[in-house]
């Protein structure tokens, strides 16, 4: 029986944990599961109505067909726990953490549909990528932005798909500024703009290799700066490839030169061995911040890093 199936007693434990979590906070896109049992690998996440499942890469001994019914099994349990049809269950299999890629297309479906987070609308797409274009574990720190951002001017950096742009308007920015080395990104930020009705007007879409971008001399200053690289990037089209660790003192201390004298950076990623160097970033306060940002349904407190970073 379904009902004995230790997957499904660990999602009903989770969800019924979360319940009044999501009920005062209205969270209609959370985290379920994440590798919470060995020999369950996976991720699942649900954005209202439909069901995300990312499969970890493992070396497990399963023989082809019994990986098929292993996999269907676990199918059959996220169709009786969601009450979904499998239509509405979007399956995917990643590694863990290679970082090379940082957004991987998978699918060439184009299909999107539109969630809510704190009653803004974004644009995701869970089929055709392994990431579905907004990442659920900075809800905390969208929130924050949009709480601290009335009347300022916002850089946000590595932007993706713009979510943390689209909070910055939202929240009465006076501008905001989208950088990312995609157009397919940067068309997607804008679409999630029109999606809560917000004017192009006074927000800037700008497509540059964001390494190169920050060493040029500022055309303006920023009061609040988000900085939310990926682990390693070796992009084509990147003049020199990235990586986090080694290279996130020069990537802080040029982008504090486009930020206000007391204006914030908040610098995250999600290296899991990630260790910032405080003594060498030239700003006058650091504050570790990781775990009021990791929000409640991420069990996993190190799905990220954050620090606010005052100039």
């Amino acid at each position: 029986m379904i009902q004995n199936h230790p997957l499904y007693n660990r999602l009903r434990k989770n969800l019924k944990q979360l319940k009044s979590y999501l009920a005062q906070y209205r969270i209609t896109c959370f985290r379920v599961y994440d590798w919470d049992m060995p020999e369950f690998p996976l991720c699942i996440d649900k954005y209202e109505n439909q069901i995300h499942v990312a499969e970890y890469k493992t070396q497990n001994k399963l023989s082809d067909i019994e990986y098929k019914e292993w996999m269907q099994d676990c199918v059959n349990v996220i169709i009786e726990i969601f009450q979904v049809d499998a239509i509405n269950i979007f399956l995917k299999q990643r590694e863990r953490q290679k970082g090379i890629h940082q957004y991987e297309k998978v699918n060439e479906v184009k299909k999107f549909v539109t969630v809510q987070e704190n009653g803004i609308n974004f644009l995701v797409n869970l089929n055709d990528y392994l990431d579905t274009g907004l990442f659920l574990d900075h809800r905390i720190t969208r929130k924050l932005v949009m709480d601290t951002c009335k009347g300022k001017h916002v850089l946000n950096l590595f932007a993706y798909t713009g979510s943390f742009s689209v909070y910055a308007a939202m929240g009465g920015a006076f501008t905001t500024t989208t950088v990312d080395l995609s157009s397919t990104y940067l068309n997607w930020a804008k679409e999630n703009f029109k999606a809560n009705q917000l004017s192009l007007a006074k927000h800037t879409f700008v497509k540059a290799d964001v390494k190169e971008w920050i060493k040029q001399t500022p055309s303006k200053l920023y009061d609040i700066v988000v900085l939310d690289p990926p682990t390693i990037s070796r992009s084509k089209m990147m003049k020199t490839k990235f990586e986090v660790q080694p290279d996130h003192i020069e990537l802080i201390n040029h982008t504090l030169q486009h930020v206000k004298p007391g204006g914030i950076l908040y610098f995250s990623n999600n290296f899991r061995d990630f260790q910032l160097e405080p003594s060498q970033i030239e700003a006058s306060h650091i504050e570790d911040i990781s775990l009021q940002s990791i929000p409640q349904d991420f069990r996993n407190k190190k799905i990220h890093y954050c620090w606010r970073i005052i100039k």
